[in-house]
């Protein structure tokens, strides 16, 4: 619809005809540059991993005596898994592109509002996963001190 309304407002509205066709040519509109390589360094994947194993570790521990709760952990360990293996075969998909470890030593990172230092990515990315293993040890402490 854009690229419809930028080619009408290069040449004459519809209904309308020019007196030499040649005259009026469409403008060729500018397409954004395409993203192919992931710039999120391996350390910040490792963190985020990690992290989801302590919250279900800490499940596993506080809950893991229930059989619907042990299916329950199972079936997340599962989603987790999925989650993390799509993840990398994604990534790898693309073998031309740059690895994310190269990229993060270089500076900023760009992302869809501009360039961020790895630390405000980590930070954004890593923030639920973080309060999540925390929550996961929480359970586990609470378990453990009411037995």
């Amino acid at each position: 619809m854009l690229d419809e309304m930028n080619l009408y407002a290069m040449t004459d509205p519809p209904g309308r005809s020019a007196p030499d066709p040649h005259a009026y040519r469409p403008v060729s509109i500018p397409a954004h540059p395409a993203h192919n390589a992931l710039q999120v360094p391996a350390a910040i994947w490792r963190v985020m991993f990690g992290c989801y194993g302590i919250f279900l570790g800490g499940l596993l521990y506080a809950t893991g005596r229930d059989g619907e709760a042990l299916f329950m952990i199972a079936i997340s360990i599962g989603y987790t898994i999925l989650y993390f293996g799509l993840s990398g075969v994604l990534i790898g998909l693309d073998g031309h592109a740059a690895r994310p470890d190269q990229i993060a030593v270089r500076g900023d990172l760009d992302t869809w509002t501009g360039p961020m230092s790895p630390g405000a990515v980590a930070g954004q990315i890593l923030t639920i996963p973080v309060c999540l293993a925390l929550f996961g040890v929480i359970i586990a402490v609470i378990r453990a001190t009411v037995g």
